[in-house]
């Protein structure tokens, strides 16, 4: 680093001794904020999908694993934990008011679906389910992205924008609040899902499903993509922060029925995808929020036994 300089036989000069050690520190910073991984493409957002509209750039490293983060805690409030810090777009959707909504667990506040915390389109017949265009359609759900119809085989087809998403989520109320939507805090959301190809416009198609949704801009999202990645990320304030990427997972096959199962208790996530846990990870940025489901270049899927627990 010095060249000009020679050991001294009785060691340098503390004035020098101090100098070279404070260039020490400093490479050792540089070395470690200039490491990382290869990067991939990670983004859940559609750039021109209309129910997105702030369309950020999705960071794409893949990250140290949060699990043994320090302050990690316990799932299982004895408390209800205040509504979570998010950005407060005004032209973000969103299912929430600025009043105080229904708290807790799914276990003790359940989804008031058509079967209780089920839907399994069993009783709409050959109709519309609800489409973006008019969210007041049903009390137990928005969809805020594209439409949903139910089918003959009582299942649920997605038919996507025309920017290619398709985006769900649930509403729950309580019978002494049936004005405000509750905001559950340990959640779990589950479907079936079946598709035979990609189909219309759409980035990184695919299957994902949400957890403690507040708005479009604030949420926990995981996926199931066509290009066989597989993760889980935080969206705050419309950036997104992957928590976990498995990038060679590999991609549900075509013509066969799948399951996707997210759950979120305490500050744990887990991502299930045909009964088999592939990523835990741990995040404290949101304690409540409601559940839902997106979809990308998928118009034509079929969705069933979607389940909230």
């Amino acid at each position: 680093m010095f060249p000009s300089m020679q050991r001294r036989p009785l060691g340098w000069p503390p004035s020098i001794l101090a100098f070279i050690a404070m260039i020490a520190v400093g490479c050792a910073v540089d070395d470690k904020t200039t490491s990382g991984e290869e990067s991939t493409p990670t983004s859940e957002n559609d750039p021109t999908d209309p129910s997105d509209p702030s369309d950020p750039s999705d960071p794409t490293t893949d990250p140290t694993d949060p699990a043994n983060d320090p302050t990690n805690e316990s799932g299982g409030e004895d408390t209800v934990p205040p509504p979570p810090t998010v950005c407060n777009d005004p032209s973000a959707y969103t299912p929430y008011t600025t009043a105080t909504h229904p708290t807790g667990k799914v276990s003790a506040m359940p989804w008031n679906a058509p079967t209780t915390s089920l839907e399994n389109f069993q009783s709409y017949g050959l109709a519309m389910v609800e489409c973006s265009n008019n969210k007041s359609t049903r009390t137990h759900l928005d969809v805020t992205a594209g439409c949903l119809n139910a089918v003959t085989d009582t299942h649920g087809q997605i038919v996507s924008t025309s920017a290619g998403a398709f985006r769900a989520v649930v509403l729950g109320h309580t019978a002494a609040d049936p004005a405000h939507a509750i905001r559950w805090t340990d959640q779990s959301i589950e479907y079936s899902f079946m598709y035979t190809a990609t189909s219309g416009a759409g980035v990184l198609p695919g299957f994902k499903a949400f957890v403690r949704y507040n708005t479009e801009e604030d949420l926990y999202v995981a996926s199931w993509r066509m290009d066989g990645v597989v993760q889980i990320q935080r969206k705050q304030c419309g950036v997104y922060t992957p928590l976990k990427i498995l990038k060679t997972y590999g991609a549900p096959s075509a013509g066969a029925w799948h399951r996707m199962r997210f759950d979120a208790v305490g500050n744990t996530l887990e991502l299930y995808l045909d009964g088999v846990k592939v990523i835990t990870v741990t995040d404290s940025a949101f304690a409540s929020g409601t559940m839902g489901i997106r979809t990308d270049a998928m118009t034509g899927a079929l969705i069933d036994d979607w389940r909230v627990n």
